[in-house]
């Protein structure tokens, strides 16, 4: 909560003082997740953190304007780069998902075995890749969406279970 949450709101609120004192309009991007929406067994903290933030991001959207459009990404798992998947991790969730793997398989290779899985599990089958999410934010950033604001942009493959009800 301290850092997807409060963290957020912190830099909102900074960013919000700098465009207010030079008289700017701006865009703010914040990441919450599709595991804002999935409830799962055992990651209850960040789940809860990131639906938090999806909130977060219609509230600011309400408090910034007209001046700053804030919105955000809800990326499904991104293994690729991410330091939430140390080799260790990789390896319990490998193990736990009955995923053929080796012992002495370069990390890199066991992360790629874990993001194809997470690949299946959506409409597209491409694993998340962080330029994925990075696109997103350019556009969400961008003059492209002026006219959006308070939304929350899927970056998941189409995860069936993140869909809205």
């Amino acid at each position: 909560m301290d850092i997807n949450v409060t963290g957020n709101h912190l830099l909102a609120s900074e960013a919000e003082g700098i465009y207010s004192a030079q008289k700017l309009s701006g865009s703010i991007v914040l990441t919450s997740s599709a595991n804002a929406v999935v409830s799962k067994t055992g990651s209850e903290a960040y789940d809860v953190s990131k639906a938090a933030v999806s909130h977060l991001v219609r509230e600011l959207a309400i408090a910034l304007a007209p001046r700053v459009r804030v919105n955000g990404i809800s990326p499904a798992t991104v293994v690729k780069g991410s330091t939430m998947f140390p080799r260790e991790r990789v390896l319990a969730s490998l193990a736990k998902y009955k995923i053929a793997h080796g012992p002495d398989e370069p990390t890199e290779e066991l992360r790629n075995k874990l993001a194809r899985f997470y690949a299946q599990r959506t409409l597209t089958h491409e694993p998340i890749d962080p330029l994925d999410c990075a696109e997103a934010i350019l556009f969400l950033a961008s003059e492209r969406s002026r006219c959006t604001t308070g939304h929350l942009f899927p970056v998941d493959g189409g995860l069936t279970e993140a869909f809205l009800r």
